[in-house]
Protein backbone atom coordinates (compact mmCIF):
# COMPACT_ATOMS: atom_id res chain seq x y z
CA UNK A 1 0.00 0.00 0.00
CA UNK A 2 1.23 3.96 -0.59
CA UNK A 3 0.56 6.48 1.07
CA UNK A 4 1.74 10.15 -0.20
CA UNK A 5 2.74 13.13 2.24
CA UNK A 6 4.00 16.41 1.09
CA UNK A 7 4.53 14.46 -2.78
CA UNK A 8 6.69 11.80 -1.32
CA UNK A 9 4.86 8.37 -1.64
CA UNK A 10 5.63 6.02 1.18
CA UNK A 11 4.81 2.28 0.70
CA UNK A 12 3.78 0.09 3.84
CA UNK A 13 1.93 -2.95 4.86
CA UNK A 14 -0.33 -4.04 7.60
CA UNK A 15 -0.53 -7.54 9.08
CA UNK A 16 -2.08 -8.77 12.02
CA UNK A 17 -5.05 -7.70 14.40
CA UNK A 18 -5.43 -6.21 17.64
CA UNK A 19 -3.31 -3.44 19.33
CA UNK A 20 -1.04 -1.57 16.34
CA UNK A 21 2.36 -1.59 16.76
CA UNK A 22 4.67 0.35 13.69
CA UNK A 23 7.71 -1.37 12.64
CA UNK A 24 10.67 0.56 11.49
CA UNK A 25 13.55 -1.35 9.75
CA UNK A 26 17.41 -0.38 9.86
CA UNK A 27 19.90 1.02 6.95
CA UNK A 28 19.98 -0.42 3.59
CA UNK A 29 16.80 -2.72 4.91
CA UNK A 30 13.21 -2.76 3.91
CA UNK A 31 10.04 -3.95 5.56
CA UNK A 32 10.32 -7.36 4.85
CA UNK A 33 12.99 -7.95 7.26
CA UNK A 34 10.11 -8.07 9.57
CA UNK A 35 8.67 -11.15 7.77
CA UNK A 36 8.76 -13.66 10.48
CA UNK A 37 7.54 -11.42 13.30
CA UNK A 38 3.95 -12.47 14.10
CA UNK A 39 2.48 -11.11 17.23
CA UNK A 40 -0.96 -12.69 18.92
CA UNK A 41 -3.71 -9.85 19.48
CA UNK A 42 -1.32 -7.42 17.36
CA UNK A 43 -1.40 -5.42 14.22
CA UNK A 44 1.93 -4.34 12.91
CA UNK A 45 2.23 -1.60 10.75
CA UNK A 46 5.48 -2.11 8.66
CA UNK A 47 6.57 1.30 6.96
CA UNK A 48 9.65 1.02 4.17
CA UNK A 49 11.74 4.71 5.22
CA UNK A 50 12.67 7.01 2.42
CA UNK A 51 15.21 5.74 0.14
CA UNK A 52 14.42 2.41 1.49
CA UNK A 53 12.36 -0.07 -0.31
CA UNK A 54 9.61 0.17 -2.13
CA UNK A 55 9.28 3.93 -0.33
CA UNK A 56 10.01 7.14 -2.82
CA UNK A 57 14.15 7.85 -3.70
CA UNK A 58 14.12 11.66 -4.16
CA UNK A 59 18.11 12.82 -4.81
CA UNK A 60 17.09 16.07 -3.03
CA UNK A 61 19.13 15.58 0.50
CA UNK A 62 16.83 17.78 2.43
CA UNK A 63 13.70 15.21 2.48
CA UNK A 64 16.24 12.63 4.29
CA UNK A 65 16.80 14.56 7.29
CA UNK A 66 15.26 13.58 11.03
CA UNK A 67 12.87 16.35 11.05
CA UNK A 68 11.19 15.54 7.39
CA UNK A 69 11.27 11.95 8.60
CA UNK A 70 9.95 11.92 11.90
CA UNK A 71 6.91 14.64 10.37
CA UNK A 72 6.05 12.50 7.64
CA UNK A 73 6.19 9.32 9.87
CA UNK A 74 3.39 11.36 12.36
CA UNK A 75 1.56 12.12 8.87
CA UNK A 76 1.33 8.59 7.71
CA UNK A 77 0.67 7.20 11.12
CA UNK A 78 -2.50 9.99 11.49
CA UNK A 79 -3.54 9.02 7.67
CA UNK A 80 -4.14 5.30 9.35
CA UNK A 81 -6.41 6.75 11.93
CA UNK A 82 -3.61 5.29 15.27
CA UNK A 83 -4.46 7.10 18.44
CA UNK A 84 -2.47 5.23 20.59
CA UNK A 85 0.20 2.42 18.98
CA UNK A 86 3.65 1.05 20.26
CA UNK A 87 6.34 1.31 18.12
CA UNK A 88 9.65 -1.52 17.46
CA UNK A 89 12.93 -0.22 15.89
CA UNK A 90 15.31 -1.53 14.42
CA UNK A 91 19.47 -0.26 14.47
CA UNK A 92 18.57 3.23 12.93
CA UNK A 93 14.95 2.51 12.93
CA UNK A 94 15.33 2.16 16.53
CA UNK A 95 16.95 5.63 16.76
CA UNK A 96 14.39 7.31 15.03
CA UNK A 97 12.11 5.48 16.81
CA UNK A 98 13.72 6.89 19.91
CA UNK A 99 13.43 10.55 18.49
CA UNK A 100 9.74 9.75 17.51
CA UNK A 101 8.59 8.92 21.23
CA UNK A 102 10.63 12.14 22.30
CA UNK A 103 8.56 14.01 19.95
CA UNK A 104 5.77 12.47 20.48
CA UNK A 105 5.30 10.96 23.48
CA UNK A 106 1.86 11.06 24.35
CA UNK A 107 1.06 9.11 21.59
CA UNK A 108 3.09 6.18 22.44
CA UNK A 109 2.40 3.06 24.40
CA UNK A 110 5.12 1.03 24.54
CA UNK A 111 8.43 1.55 23.13
CA UNK A 112 10.72 -1.36 21.86
CA UNK A 113 14.29 -0.71 20.74
CA UNK A 114 16.68 -3.82 19.37
CA UNK A 115 20.34 -3.09 18.90
CA UNK A 116 20.08 0.68 18.85
CA UNK A 117 22.15 3.99 20.21
CA UNK A 118 20.94 7.22 21.62
CA UNK A 119 23.72 9.03 19.30
CA UNK A 120 27.11 10.16 19.42
CA UNK A 121 27.66 11.98 23.19
CA UNK A 122 30.30 14.83 22.84
CA UNK A 123 31.96 17.03 20.16
CA UNK A 124 35.06 14.75 19.01
CA UNK A 125 32.85 11.70 19.12
CA UNK A 126 30.13 13.12 17.19
CA UNK A 127 33.26 14.68 14.84
CA UNK A 128 34.41 11.33 14.21
CA UNK A 129 31.64 9.32 13.72
CA UNK A 130 30.20 11.65 10.97
CA UNK A 131 33.89 11.62 9.24
CA UNK A 132 33.03 8.14 9.38
CA UNK A 133 29.60 8.08 8.21
CA UNK A 134 30.94 10.58 5.04
CA UNK A 135 33.57 8.58 3.99
CA UNK A 136 31.75 5.54 3.60
CA UNK A 137 28.59 7.75 1.84
CA UNK A 138 31.64 8.88 -0.73
CA UNK A 139 33.04 5.10 -1.06
CA UNK A 140 29.19 3.45 -1.87
CA UNK A 141 29.02 6.23 -4.82
CA UNK A 142 32.30 5.82 -6.14
CA UNK A 143 32.07 2.05 -5.74
CA UNK A 144 28.72 1.14 -6.03
CA UNK A 145 25.77 -1.17 -3.92
CA UNK A 146 27.79 -4.09 -4.76
CA UNK A 147 30.85 -3.18 -2.86
CA UNK A 148 28.24 -1.89 -0.06
CA UNK A 149 27.16 -5.40 0.11
CA UNK A 150 30.26 -7.07 0.48
CA UNK A 151 31.53 -4.08 3.03
CA UNK A 152 28.29 -3.81 5.10
CA UNK A 153 28.08 -8.21 5.68
CA UNK A 154 31.89 -8.04 6.66
CA UNK A 155 31.45 -5.17 9.51
CA UNK A 156 31.88 -7.69 12.89
CA UNK A 157 28.69 -6.68 14.39
CA UNK A 158 27.08 -8.84 11.14
CA UNK A 159 29.49 -12.01 11.78
CA UNK A 160 26.95 -14.04 13.87
CA UNK A 161 24.92 -14.24 10.70
CA UNK A 162 26.98 -16.30 8.94
CA UNK A 163 25.27 -19.39 10.65
CA UNK A 164 22.27 -17.93 9.04
CA UNK A 165 20.29 -20.86 6.21
CA UNK A 166 21.33 -20.10 3.12
CA UNK A 167 18.08 -18.87 2.19
CA UNK A 168 17.83 -16.20 4.99
CA UNK A 169 21.11 -14.96 3.86
CA UNK A 170 20.21 -14.79 0.37
CA UNK A 171 17.29 -12.52 1.43
CA UNK A 172 19.17 -10.12 3.56
CA UNK A 173 21.87 -9.68 0.35
CA UNK A 174 19.18 -8.98 -1.82
CA UNK A 175 17.36 -6.41 0.14
CA UNK A 176 20.80 -4.44 0.45
CA UNK A 177 21.36 -5.17 -2.90
CA UNK A 178 18.21 -3.65 -3.96
CA UNK A 179 19.15 -0.23 -2.59
CA UNK A 180 20.33 3.12 -4.72
CA UNK A 181 23.29 4.61 -4.03
CA UNK A 182 22.63 7.94 -3.62
CA UNK A 183 19.83 7.03 -1.36
CA UNK A 184 22.12 5.54 0.68
CA UNK A 185 24.53 8.06 0.63
CA UNK A 186 21.57 10.43 1.75
CA UNK A 187 20.70 8.43 4.17
CA UNK A 188 24.12 8.38 5.84
CA UNK A 189 24.87 12.29 5.66
CA UNK A 190 21.54 13.25 7.10
CA UNK A 191 20.36 10.42 9.34
CA UNK A 192 23.98 8.66 10.32
CA UNK A 193 25.14 8.53 13.77
CA UNK A 194 27.33 11.28 13.17
CA UNK A 195 24.37 13.62 12.51
CA UNK A 196 22.01 12.17 14.60
CA UNK A 197 20.96 14.12 17.85
CA UNK A 198 22.48 12.92 21.33
CA UNK A 199 18.94 11.98 23.23
CA UNK A 200 21.19 11.02 26.72
CA UNK A 201 19.35 13.30 28.30
CA UNK A 202 16.14 12.62 27.13
CA UNK A 203 15.98 9.18 28.08
CA UNK A 204 15.29 9.72 31.65
CA UNK A 205 12.13 11.89 31.01
CA UNK A 206 10.13 9.52 28.79
CA UNK A 207 7.05 7.75 30.52
CA UNK A 208 6.12 4.92 28.48
CA UNK A 209 7.31 1.29 29.18
CA UNK A 210 10.68 0.28 26.89
CA UNK A 211 12.24 -2.91 25.95
CA UNK A 212 15.65 -2.44 24.75
CA UNK A 213 17.05 -5.71 22.98
CA UNK A 214 20.68 -6.88 22.68
CA UNK A 215 22.16 -9.61 21.39
CA UNK A 216 24.63 -11.62 23.30
CA UNK A 217 27.70 -11.38 20.53
CA UNK A 218 26.74 -7.66 19.91
CA UNK A 219 29.29 -6.19 22.59
CA UNK A 220 29.06 -2.69 21.78
CA UNK A 221 24.83 -2.44 21.92
CA UNK A 222 24.73 -4.89 24.68
CA UNK A 223 26.73 -1.97 26.23
CA UNK A 224 24.49 0.78 25.37
CA UNK A 225 21.47 -1.50 26.71
CA UNK A 226 22.96 -1.44 30.05
CA UNK A 227 23.43 2.73 29.47
CA UNK A 228 20.05 2.71 28.85
CA UNK A 229 18.59 1.44 32.18
CA UNK A 230 21.29 3.83 34.14
CA UNK A 231 19.45 6.90 32.29
CA UNK A 232 15.73 5.41 33.02
CA UNK A 233 15.90 2.79 35.94
CA UNK A 234 11.69 1.86 34.56
CA UNK A 235 13.91 0.79 30.57
CA UNK A 236 14.07 -3.40 30.54
CA UNK A 237 17.14 -4.38 29.23
CA UNK A 238 16.98 -8.07 27.54
CA UNK A 239 20.05 -9.52 26.27
CA UNK A 240 19.04 -12.34 24.26
CA UNK A 241 21.22 -15.51 24.35
CA UNK A 242 23.46 -16.99 20.77
CA UNK A 243 22.84 -13.81 18.46
CA UNK A 244 24.52 -10.68 17.29
CA UNK A 245 23.47 -7.23 16.64
CA UNK A 246 20.08 -8.27 14.55
CA UNK A 247 18.06 -10.73 17.04
CA UNK A 248 15.02 -10.64 14.87
CA UNK A 249 16.23 -12.46 11.99
CA UNK A 250 18.70 -14.47 14.08
CA UNK A 251 16.42 -15.82 16.40
CA UNK A 252 12.62 -15.11 15.18
CA UNK A 253 10.87 -17.13 17.62
CA UNK A 254 12.56 -16.26 20.72
CA UNK A 255 12.45 -12.56 19.38
CA UNK A 256 8.68 -12.93 19.62
CA UNK A 257 8.61 -14.44 22.67
CA UNK A 258 10.36 -11.50 24.79
CA UNK A 259 7.76 -9.07 22.50
CA UNK A 260 4.84 -11.06 23.75
CA UNK A 261 6.43 -11.17 27.28
CA UNK A 262 6.86 -7.43 27.44
CA UNK A 263 3.42 -6.74 25.46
Amino acid sequence: MIIEIENIKYHFEIKGEGKPIVCLHGFSENLSTWNLLELKGHQLILIDFIGHGESDKPYLRKYYSLKVIIKHLNKLIYQLNLKKYSMLGYSMGGRIALAYAVAYSQEIDKLILESSSYGEAGFINRFKRRRRDLNLAKNILKNGIEWFDEYWSNLSIFQSQRKLQKHTIDEIRKRRLSNRTYALSNTLLCTGQGKFPCMKSHISKLSMSLLYISGEYDKKYKHIGENFKEFNANIKHETMKGVGHNAHIEAPDAFIEVLSKFL
